[in-house]
């Protein structure tokens, strides 16, 4: 009797929660969030919503990610440092 085996599922494109290169870099890579995020007031933080527009510099608040510092941008797509990694998200996209 033979016994069926189960394929293993190969995912090369890495998870979610892996940084925007598909694996996290040494975190001596990335600045430090605290550091960026210092002395930065309750009101400097904006809400994060996909049709609001970013630029480099800017600080979000997201409700699931919380609060994190835009890093990069492209078109259509910001790329912010949250306490758990960097994420890309959309920006100014049109209702």
């Amino acid at each position: 009797m033979s016994m069926k085996r189960t394929k293993k599922a190969s995912n090369t494109r890495g998870s979610q929660s892996e940084g925007s290169l598909g694996f996290n870099p040494p975190s001596s890579d990335l600045p430090k969030l605290d550091e960026l995020l210092a002395g930065r007031a309750d009101g400097d933080f904006v809400d994060y919503a996909p049709t609001r527009t970013f630029a480099r510099g800017d600080v979000v608040s997201h409700a699931k990610f919380g609060r994190g510092y835009v890093v990069s941008v492209e078109s259509g797509r910001v790329e912010v440092l949250f306490a758990e990694g960097a994420k890309k998200l959309a920006h100014g996209a049109t209702p």
